[in-house]
């Protein structure tokens, strides 16, 4: 019975290390795909490095927010108010030219001009608040005519805040003094074609356009000069050697400043495809190319982990 006893000791104590020997044998055996999937994993992190420190390739999910939506928002509000009081100022110039208003301390002419100034630089302030919020938060150009009018309500305004004026002294009234009309219509005419100039936006900002900007350029600081139109990958670039004074930021702050254009010149150099209005259209060739080969090993890596 003693034996019996013992024998059982024994076997109880042989069997770990038996186990323990049957899985260091399947963990040596199963070392190499642990390894490649190991690999395979890094591989697939430098990928996302390579995608977050560089701009994506083509059809990449647009994860870009977009440069202040709120700020956009209040900066249209104020863009009606300005409308609002500059169509008020439009009624009171009629109001003067019909001579239902006379502040007796200055002439009619001059209360008519006065109105008519007044109406344009509030319709054209009006207009710069419009424009600046479409370039931080643009909407899409998928509809074209919807796009436009979006884009151009400054010069709609414009045309409503001087137009009816117009009509109203050439073909409406009849007995007004032909000197009083003379110079309300020119002075109307002026300010209308003035205002339409200032409150167009010669280069609308589409939501595409933006998320393409900030997808290519994601990471990136840019630079542009107060008065310019374009912004600059290159600091160097020979276009800003006669600048004394730059500004720098992310893209979506440069075109949000109306700076809505890419520079020729660096996009070359930086190999970024842009249309003729200098908005971007592409991510640099080196870039995609280069993300394509990692994704290829990547997949082939993954394969061979696999089998």
């Amino acid at each position: 019975m003693a034996e019996t006893k013992n024998v059982k000791k024994v076997a109880k104590k042989a069997e770990p290390a038996e186990e323990k020997t049957v899985k260091k044998a399947v963990a040596e055996k199963e070392a190499p795909a642990a390894e490649k999937k190991t690999a395979a994993k890094k591989s697939v992190t430098k990928v996302e490095s390579a995608v977050k420190e560089e701009a994506p390739v083509k059809n990449t999910p647009k994860t870009v927010t977009k440069a202040d939506p709120e700020g956009a928002k209040s900066k249209r509000i104020l863009a009606w108010v300005f409308w609002v009081l500059a169509i008020a100022c439009e009624v009171l110039a009629v109001l003067v030219f019909i001579g239902k208003i006379d502040l007796h301390f200055c002439s009619q002419i001059a209360q008519l001009i006065g109105f008519l100034v007044l109406d344009f630089i509030l319709v054209v302030v009006g207009a710069q608040f419009w424009k600046k919020a479409n370039h931080m938060d643009p909407i899409s150009e998928s509809n074209k005519v919807k796009f436009w009018l979006w884009n151009n309500m400054g010069v709609i305004v414009c045309c409503v805040a001087f137009i009816p004026f117009l009509i109203y002294v050439l073909f409406v009234d009849k007995n007004a003094d032909p000197k009083l009309k003379k110079v309300a219509s020119i002075a109307a005419a002026i300010a209308l074609a003035l205002g339409i100039g200032l409150s167009a936006d010669w280069n609308p900002v589409s939501e595409e356009g933006l998320e393409q900007a900030q997808q290519t350029l994601a990471g990136t600081d840019v630079y542009w000069t107060q008065f310019g139109s374009v912004y600059h990958t290159d600091m160097e670039c020979q276009h800003l050697n006669r600048s004394s004074e730059l500004y720098q930021g992310d893209v979506s702050t440069a075109i949000s400043e109306g700076k809505t254009r890419l520079c020729k010149t660096c996009a070359k150099n930086s190999n970024i495809e842009i249309d003729n209005n200098g908005a971007i259209t592409a991510a640099p060739v080196e870039f995609v190319e280069e993300v394509e080969d990692i994704a290829e090993d990547v997949a082939e890596e993954l394969d061979e982990a696999a089998a």
